[in-house]
C-alpha cells in the first residue's frame, strides 16, 4: 500500500501508469532526469515481479495489482506532476477525465521522450494498415546509408529506451510508428515529416465515431513540418482539398491522378518524381499493390531526407520483408503457404489476397473490430475456393459467407491446431495453389497479439510438414 501521508510531503510526483515495454523505459527515464516516479501495474506474474525489482533497485516506488482509480489517486491528487499513461487505456476513461479537469497534465511514454528527442530529425508514420512496413522499410534504408535512425514507438524500441542511454546524442533521425492511441497521448509531438499511409474503418470500439478517428490522424500531419500522403487511400484522396499541403503518391497510371500526385511508378517500372524517373524497380521483395504504395511513401520520405535514387535503389536489394506480413513460410511446385497473421482487419486481408495470383484457400477467424465484410466477402467470392474459420468469430462469419451468396465450402473449427489438420487432409485432394493465413480479425480471443498468432501458426505447419 502506498503511505499517502508520505506522498503528500514529497513535490513533483510522475505516476507511471502501466509495467509493460514503454511504461518500464518511461520510469527510468524520468528518475533519470531526477523526477520522483510511482509505478502502478494492475497485474502481477514473474515479469512484472521482475521489473519491479529492477526499479526499485533505482528507488521508485511499484506497486502492482493496482487499479488506475480516481479515489486512489484524490489523496496526493495535487502532488502529481504528470502522468503517464499506457496506449491501451482509453483516453476518455473517467480517470483521465477527472485528471484533466484538475489541470493534471496526461501523456504517453512517446510525449516523454519527446522533451529530450524534439532537437532531433522525426519522422512519424500513422495510417490503418501499412504503417509498420513503412516504418521499418524506411529505417532500413536510412541505416543503410549510414544513418543512425533506428524503427521505434508502436513498433521495435521503446523511445523513453534512446531518451534514457547516451545513444540519443547519436541519432541521426527517429522513425517512429505513432498508433491513433498514442498520438491522443502525445499532444507535444511535432514530426519534421509526416507519413499517412491509408485510412479505414478500425478502433471504432475505442474512438465511437470514424470523424473522431479521422482527426486523430490528421492531429499528427497538421503538425508536421512536411507531409506525405497515399492518393490510391479513398478516405484520403476524398479529404485532397481540405488536408494540409503535402506530396500524395500513388500506384495508378490515369492521367487524372498524376496531376495531383508527385510519385508513380511508370507502365516501365521506373519511380518517377514529379515526372523524371528516379530509378527502375527490380526485385522488390513484398507482394502487392499496397505495398507498392508503402515504397513509394518510403521513397518520398527518404528523397525529403536526401538520399538520392541510387542509394535508395541499393538499400532496397537487400530488404527483408517483418514477419507475419504476407510472409512465405512453405513453397513446392503446387503449394504456397503464407503467414499474413498482421491482417487484424478485413481491408488488409484484401489487400493480401488481391496480391495472390490464381486461387486460394483461406484461413481466418478471431475477435471481430467491426461487421463490414461485405467489401471482404465480394473479394472472397472471386479468388478463394474455400474458406476455413476458427475462433470467437467463425459461427458469426460463417452465416455472413452463406447470407451474401459465397457458394463454396465453408468449414468452422474453435481452434487452429484442429484447423490444420482438416486443412493438410483436403490439400492432399485439392492440390495446388495457396494457403493464405488471413485472420482478418483481432487476435486477443486466444492470443496475445498477433505475433503470438502467426507464430503458434508457423509452428503447426512446421509440425504438419516435418521441416524448421
Amino acid at each position: 500500500m502506498i503511505n499517502n501521508n508520505h506522498l503528500s510531503k514529497r513535490k513533483n510526483i510522475n505516476l507511471v501508469i502501466g509495467l509493460g515495454k514503454s511504461g518500464f523505459w518511461a520510469a527510468k527515464y524520468l528518475k533519470r532526469v531526477d523526477k520522483r516516479v510511482i509505478v502502478w501495474e494492475s497485474k502481477d506474474g514473474e515479469k512484472f515481479l521482475e521489473a519491479k525489482k529492477e526499479l526499485e533497485e533505482l528507488n521508485i516506488l511499484v506497486c502492482l495489482k493496482k487499479e488506475f482509480v480516481f479515489e486512489e489517486i484524490d489523496p496526493f491528487v495535487k502532488e502529481i506532476e504528470s502522468v503517464v499513461i499506457s496506449p491501451s487505456i482509453p483516453y476518455d476513461h473517467e480517470t483521465i477525465i477527472k485528471l484533466k479537469k484538475k489541470g493534471i497534465k496526461v501523456i504517453g511514454e512517446i510525449n516523454v521522450a519527446w522533451e529530450i528527442l524534439k532537437d532531433t530529425n522525426w519522422i512519424g508514420i500513422t495510417g490503418t494498415n501499412g504503417k509498420t512496413t513503412v516504418t521499418h522499410l524506411l529505417s532500413h534504408i536510412l541505416c543503410e546509408n549510414e544513418l543512425y535512425a533506428p524503427f521505434a514507438g508502436n513498433i521495435g524500441t521503446p523511445l523513453c529506451k534512446y531518451a534514457y542511454s547516451k545513444k540519443h546524442k547519436k541519432l541521426d533521425w527517429v522513425v517512429a510508428e505513432i498508433s491513433s492511441y498514442q498520438i491522443e497521448i502525445s499532444p507535444e509531438v511535432k514530426p519534421n515529416i509526416g507519413i499517412w499511409t491509408t485510412f479505414t474503418e478500425d478502433h471504432l470500439e475505442r474512438h465511437k465515431t470514424l470523424e473522431n478517428y479521422f482527426n486523430i490522424k490528421k492531429s499528427l500531419l497538421e503538425k508536421s513540418d512536411f507531409r506525405i500522403y497515399n492518393y490510391d487511400d479513398e478516405n484520403l484522396r476524398n479529404h485532397y482539398s481540405s488536408l494540409s499541403k503535402g506530396v500524395w503518391i500513388t500506384t495508378s497510371l490515369d492521367k487524372s491522378n498524376l496531376i495531383q500526385c508527385d510519385y508513380w511508378v511508370d507502365d516501365n517500372a521506373f519511380i518517377v518524381e514529379k515526372g523524371k524517373r528516379l530509378f527502375k524497380l527490380e526485385h522488390f521483395p513484398l507482394k502487392g499493390m499496397h505495398n507498392l504504395q508503402n515504397l513509394l511513401l518510403v521513397i518520398a520520405a527518404a528523397r525529403k531526407v536526401g538520399l538520392s535514387g541510387k542509394k535508395i535503389k541499393y538499400s532496397l536489394s537487400n530488404y527483408r520483408q517483418l514477419p507475419h506480413r504476407m510472409e512465405t513460410i512453405y513453397k513446392n511446385n503446387d503449394l504456397e503457404i503464407i503467414n499474413d497473421s498482421k491482417a487484424t482487419n478485413f481491408d488488409s486481408s484484401i489487400a493480401g489476397i488481391d496480391s495472390i495470383e490464381g486461387q486460394i484457400i483461406l484461413i481466418s477467424g478471431g475477435r471481430l473490430k467491426g461487421n463490414k465484410y461485405t467489401e471482404w466477402i465480394k473479394v472472397l467470392k472471386k479468388k478463394v475456393k474455400c474458406i476455413f474459420l476458427f475462433g470467437e468469430s467463425s459461427k458469426v462469419l460463417k452465416m455472413a459467407l452463406i447470407n451474401e451468396g459465397f457458394k463454396k465450402d465453408i468449414f468452422e473449427f474453435p481452434e487452429l491446431k484442429e484447423l490444420l489438420t482438416f486443412v493438410f487432409q483436403y490439400l492432399q485432394n485439392n492440390k495446388g495453389g495457396t494457403l493464405l493465413f488471413s485472420p482478418s480479425c483481432s487476435s486477443f480471443d486466444q492470443f496475445k497479439n498477433y505475433e503470438e498468432r502467426g507464430d503458434h501458426f508457423k509452428k503447426l505447419i512446421s509440425e504438419k510438414l516435418k521441416i524448421n
